[in-house]
């Protein structure tokens, strides 16, 4: 902030016979119609003028930033990402509102399973603002669920305050790893999560429900006879369907131009007035702006990767480095 500061404050020179009575710049200040250096009063007014904007604008970014942000997630507000670690055992319930004999039931079966060599973690929420499809993926890839050689995992996770597609609480979404999709296809997990979680959900057990889903994914992954047998009784979708359950997140193009052209328009014309005031050239001054607001955003997304490094949870990575390219599907 100094640099820029002294930038703004530094020389400024002004062609002889420029016309200048009663002239001001945006920071009110006379302005020197002279081929001379601003005084040193004048710089030193600049920069404490300049460094209290700047005060004023980080302690307003900070009072936002500062803004507890809630664990579980809310419908306009999505969960910070969770941290699955050797203490969690892959399972992990952020709203600390389900019963501790359920966790530890999943947390023993999610032992037996990384003891053969998989991995199937399960993460609670409340609520979330974006896709939770999309969502569930990041937990998936930020935590590398799975083997890192042959991605062979599962993650399930849930928003016990969101509706699913029938009404019930909660939404399940459940994500597989890259590597994994011989033995659990989509089509498969679909049918899963209708015969075992969804009814159980509609009659208020969606953890029962969960317990039957979350077992019969594991003895499909140790059986690969499973999926090849479901396979010949049930016709794969055409290749052009989505798979059940599965959005589309992708982003709207003509959204994308709308706000790519006010986003113009604006620069256009906040660069207009300030070269008007200043008598500067207007492309000088556009690209000038530009490069300040660039700067700006470079230093606000590199405190925003920082802050988002810091993890949850006691002990070491649980994860052994899988991915998944958004496999899955949502009820």
């Amino acid at each position: 902030m100094l640099t820029v500061a002294w930038f703004l404050a530094g020389s400024r020179f002004v062609k002889k016979g420029e016309p200048h009575a009663g002239s001001r710049d945006l920071f009110g200040g006379k302005r020197r119609c002279s081929m001379k250096r601003l005084s040193k009063v004048h710089r030193i007014t600049y920069i404490l003028r300049f460094a209290f904007l700047s005060l004023l604008v980080a302690g307003l970014l900070a009072a936002c930033a500062g803004q507890p942000q809630n664990p579980a997630g809310t419908s306009t507000q999505d969960p910070p990402m969770p941290q699955l670690t050797v203490d969690t055992h892959g399972i992990l319930d952020t709203t600390g509102t389900v019963p501790q004999s359920f966790i530890a039931q999943l947390r023993s079966r999610s032992d037996d399973v990384q003891a053969h060599g998989y991995q199937i973690a399960v993460v609670i929420f409340n609520d979330l603002a974006s896709d939770p499809h999309q969502f569930a993926t990041d937990v998936f890839n930020k935590n590398g669920i799975g083997s890192k050689d042959t991605n062979n995992g599962v993650l399930f996770v849930l928003y016990l305050q969101k509706p699913g597609k029938d009404a019930h609480t909660p939404w399940l979404t459940y994500i597989t790893g890259g590597g994994i999709s011989g033995a659990l296809p989509d089509t498969l997990m679909d049918d899963y999560a209708q015969t075992t979680f969804v009814p159980a959900r509609a009659q208020g057990h969606w953890q029962d429900g969960l317990m039957a889903f979350y077992d019969k994914v594991y003895a499909a992954e140790q059986d690969p006879a499973v999926a090849r047998e479901w396979q010949a009784t049930h016709p794969f979708p055409s290749s052009g369907a989505n798979p059940p359950g599965s959005t589309n997140s992708s982003p709207d193009p003509v959204a994308i131009v709308i706000l790519v052209s006010l986003a113009i328009v604006f620069w256009l014309v906040i660069s207009a007035i300030v070269a008007a005031r200043r008598r500067e050239n207007f492309f000088y001054t556009a690209f000038r702006l530009l490069g300040r607001v660039l700067l700006i955003l470079a230093l606000l997304s590199r405190g925003t990767r920082r802050g988002s490094s810091s993890g949850r949870g006691g002990g070491g990575a649980w994860g052994g480095g899988g991915s998944s390219p958004s496999s899955g599907g949502d009820v």
